[in-house]
């Protein structure tokens, strides 16, 4: 419980430093991958703090990705790139697409890429995934002078304009093998309901974070378009957010 404590205290001491010196702003690297952080963003900082970031999700998508021989990653919620990053590192041959709605993360995401020279496998989308094509906005707390991507959520107000697109409007593949991981905080049966060609025409593995109170309704889509779950756990802190993994061939 001390050593807590003294943890605590120590992280705080240097985020106020480095905040009080202006180095907010930061280069990082974590396994390998070069990062732009802003560590007044609760998910920058965690990353900083604890050197990591959802390690067992990322190596269950890349052995995933390995075993089913998939040729396209879709990164949906993909923040600051870091799961985009870990497998472009991995399969320098696989397309991806990363979406991102928050202004601040895309653009540390953008850099990511540039600084890890993934220009030319990755691609980057300032967009939210949705059912429809519209305007809308994505609610975030605001702590140090800036939005918080940890936590945003698409809402029919809030303090972020952006712009929603249907998934099947972009994305064409017929026949391929993808994987796809959506975190979204809540929205993801609206990503779904907007890639449902892309679901029918493909072989599908899943990543998707999921609310317990979300669970009901997004697994009986799941379950029409045939997929089966295959693992299943709680990663985060939040018990009543779990991620789960389907396939469906």
């Amino acid at each position: 419980m001390f050593k807590k404590q003294i943890q605590k205290l120590r992280k705080s001491f240097l985020r106020r430093f480095l905040f009080l010196t202006n180095k907010e702003k930061l280069l990082f690297k974590l396994n390998d991958i070069k990062l732009n952080l802003d560590i007044r963003d609760s998910i920058d900082r965690e990353i900083y703090f604890t050197n990591r970031y959802e390690e067992e999700q990322i190596k269950l998508l890349i052995d995933s990705i390995k075993k089913f021989k998939i040729t396209h990653f879709i990164d949906v919620g993909a923040n600051i790139g870091i799961y985009a990053l870990n497998i472009a590192k991995n399969f320098p041959n696989i397309k991806i697409d990363a979406f991102e709605p928050h202004k601040g993360a895309f653009e540390r995401m953008k850099a990511n890429i540039h600084q890890n020279g993934f220009s030319q496998i990755i691609q980057s989308h300032n967009l939210a995934l949705s059912v429809e094509n519209k305007n809308g906005y994505l609610q975030a707390s605001t702590r140090f002078g800036t939005y918080q991507s940890g936590g945003a959520s698409i809402s029919p107000e809030g303090e972020m304009k952006i712009s929603q697109v249907r998934g099947d409007d972009l994305i064409k593949d017929v026949d391929s093998f993808i994987a796809i991981k959506i975190d979204v905080e809540g929205f993801e049966l609206s990503v779904l309901q907007g890639i449902e060609n892309l679901i029918k025409n493909n072989k599908i593995f899943l990543q998707i974070e999921i609310f317990d109170e979300k669970l009901s309704e997004t697994s009986k889509f799941l379950e029409d378009f045939n997929f089966k779950l295959i693992e299943k756990g709680t990663f985060t802190h939040q018990d009543t957010v779990k991620d789960y993994f389907y396939i469906n061939f």
